[in-house]
């Protein structure tokens, strides 16, 4: 099956990739001692013992803004490395083979043995293909997977 990426795609696709990203266990960890940072920083105003120091107030706003700015910054990294694997108006399709996956954006194909792959996470819009000892992934478009394509992926993969 062939898809033609459209620019709501890559949105969508993005986010995929973002919710990927922000839920590593080490995003899991920064969201746990931010979370952690912001619930202090909120009971040392309560209680009372900032009434000196005028900065001890900003820092619950500072916990939230580096909140948003983690999470703008993994969906426009995620947005900009869609788009510049697959474009909109791009047609990608995929095949899955005996030994190994073949994806193709326009005239650009990719062969790529399962070995190459550590782990999968099937998204609402995007299949993201976690590299094999690093931190990369590979979205594709989950629309060129059918559910049996999506099950011999995990069999090959894990």
């Amino acid at each position: 099956m062939t898809v033609t990426v459209s620019e709501s795609l890559v949105r969508r696709m993005a986010r995929d990739a973002a919710v990927y990203g922000l839920t590593r266990p080490w995003a899991i960890v920064m969201w746990v001692a931010l979370a952690a940072s912001l619930v202090l920083s909120i009971l040392n105003l309560t209680a009372g013992a900032a009434d000196d120091t005028g900065s001890a107030g900003w820092l619950p706003l500072a916990s939230v803004a580096l909140m948003a700015v983690a999470i703008g910054a993994t969906v426009s990294g995620a947005r900009r490395a869609v788009r510049a694997a697959m474009p909109p108006g791009t047609v990608v399709w995929a095949r899955l083979n005996d030994d190994d996956l073949q994806i193709g954006a326009d005239r650009r194909v990719s062969v790529i043995p399962y070995e190459t792959f550590q782990g999968m996470r099937v998204g609402s819009d995007a299949v993201i293909l976690r590299v094999q000892g690093s931190s990369a992934v590979t979205a594709v478009p989950r629309a060129v997977f059918t559910d049996d394509d999506v099950a011999r992926l995990r069999d090959r993969i894990g």
